[in-house]
């Protein structure tokens, strides 16, 4: 039988259970959490310092504060592909640029973000996971600028087809956006607050064939 990890995908808004009201079993059964972005520093430096785990994240469109004050004890996957057992998980943060600030991108410029990655992904053979901060274009975004998809990510989806695609940005009460979806062979996940995903591992000879690869 096929090896599944736990994978608590968060965004947009803290839970108090997984600070003001932390205990012991909080985060018993997950083996990693991924911040879509737009949460505080301090919330996952926190999560960081009582999780068994990874934290990987990426920044959403509110977090300038990330350029100073990073959160502690987590790992940035913006702009690059991070190996997770196996799991080939590429971060692309920010939203589509609608007021001066960092992290918005028109869309030429997440483009010319997403290109300079050509040699991770014939490195990698391509992604498991996807994880950005805004939508794809036309798919769980809404009709005004600040929360435009990206086409960017929608040539991703259709040319590297990853098992599963995570975001956040679009909160659940904005309107009738559906939590979990599937685009193509895709599942897409809007993270909004909090999510739970079971996803499937690599089998051990497909991670050592990886291994290979990338060495030659």
């Amino acid at each position: 039988m096929p090896k599944t990890a736990r994978i608590l995908v968060l965004a947009d808004e803290p839970v108090k259970a997984y600070y003001e009201y932390y205990n012991e079993k909080t985060f018993e059964g997950i083996d990693l959490i991924i911040s879509c972005g737009d949460l505080p520093a301090k919330y996952l430096t926190f999560i960081a310092d009582v999780f068994r785990g990874e934290v990987l994240y990426i920044p959403g469109n509110h977090d300038s504060s990330y350029i100073n004050k990073p959160p502690h004890g987590c790992v940035n996957i913006d702009g690059r592909i991070h190996v997770w057992r196996g799991l080939r998980i590429l971060g692309l943060g920010g939203s589509y640029w609608y007021k001066p600030g960092p992290y918005q991108y028109q869309e030429a410029e997440m483009n010319r973000r997403y290109l300079s990655l050509w040699y991770s992904f014939i490195r990698h053979r391509g992604i498991d996971i996807l994880v950005t901060h805004a939508p794809a274009a036309g798919h769980n975004d809404g009709p005004d600028l600040p929360h435009k998809g990206f086409e960017t990510f929608t040539a991703i989806l259709d040319k590297y087809r990853p098992k599963y695609y995570f975001h956040g940005h679009v909160h659940m009460n904005y309107g009738n956006y559906p939590r979990v979806s599937t685009y193509k062979e895709t599942t897409v996940v809007n993270a909004f607050e909090r999510y739970i995903v079971d996803v499937e591992l690599p089998d051990e000879d497909d991670r050592k064939s990886r291994k290979k690869r990338r060495k030659k």
